[in-house]
């Protein structure tokens, strides 16, 4: 009879079965210990408490001075008014004009002939343009007509004012006024004196400050003197008929005639020269 018990077997015979690794996440390494600190090094190392501070009460800041007031700069100068601009001067006055000798004796010959008084005088130069090279001192326009007072003239002036006396003064004062008698003096009020025009204080200079003008003042008469006077044209009587016809045709002898009444500065007089001008260009009011 077969046993059933198991057949013994060495056990030292049969293999043993290893463990098997297990997977596991390895452990970290272990740090390596340093070594202690001192006890001396741990004090310094451990830093002391500090002592609780109270805060400081906060001081308010104090405020600055303010910066310096800067000088006050004194005020700008004031700006100089502009200069008024200066009037344009007046031009250098004309030198006494000289006489053409020739045009001189000719003209005192006629003078001669109309039987004018006159006689020779020095030159005169009294600056600022006024003189006469070769004045005349004249007392009468003809044989029969005195010039009072003497005037002093340039010779071309007497010359014209004697013409006109013997070519049309003495024959209109014998139509107009008949009742008057012949005509026997001219009075005048002013011949050569220097000044400027109308006696201003500047200004061009007067024909009378270079002997070329006179200022008929009246005209007498054997029975009257008649002054020169203003003729308007409604006048319809002879006496302003005889002076609007003088004022006439003295133009026709002298180049400048201003009648009484002409301006402001010519009220009693008639004032006539013969002043030269471009075309012979004649001025009469």
């Amino acid at each position: 009879m077969l046993s059933t018990a198991p057949a013994t077997t060495r056990a030292d015979n049969v293999p043993v079965p290893q463990p098997r690794p297990e997977h596991s996440t390895p452990a970290p390494p272990v740090p390596e210990e340093k070594p202690a600190v001192p006890a001396a090094d741990a004090e310094k190392t451990v830093p002391a408490e500090k002592p609780t501070e109270t805060p400081p009460v906060p001081v308010p800041p104090t405020p600055s001075a303010p910066p310096p007031t800067p000088a006050t700069p004194p005020p700008p100068e004031p700006t100089p008014a502009p200069a008024p601009a200066l009037a344009p001067a007046p031009p250098p006055p004309t030198p006494v004009e000289k006489e053409d000798p020739a045009a001189f004796e000719a003209c005192t010959e006629e003078l001669s002939t109309l039987g004018v008084e006159f006689k020779p005088l020095a030159r005169i130069n009294d600056g600022e343009g006024c003189g006469i090279d070769r004045p005349l001192g004249v007392t009468s326009l003809s044989s029969k007509v005195k010039l009072e007072p003497e005037a002093t003239l340039r010779c071309d002036t007497a010359l014209q004012l004697a013409r006109m006396t013997r070519d049309m003064l003495e024959p209109a004062a014998r139509l107009a006024l008949p009742d008057k008698g012949p005509l026997t003096s001219v009075h005048h009020a002013s011949a050569y004196v220097c000044r400027n025009r109308n006696g201003a204080e500047d200004g061009k200079i007067s024909e009378h400050a270079r002997g070329n003008a006179i200022d008929i003042s009246s005209l007498e008469f054997e029975k009257g003197t008649v002054p020169m006077s203003i003729a308007k044209p409604e006048d319809s009587d002879l006496a302003a008929a005889f002076q609007r016809s003088l004022n006439a045709f003295a133009c026709l002898y002298f180049r400048t005639v201003l009648s009484p009444g002409s301006d402001a500065a010519h009220q009693d007089h008639l004032h006539l020269d013969i002043l030269e001008r471009n075309g012979d260009f004649r001025y009469c009011r």
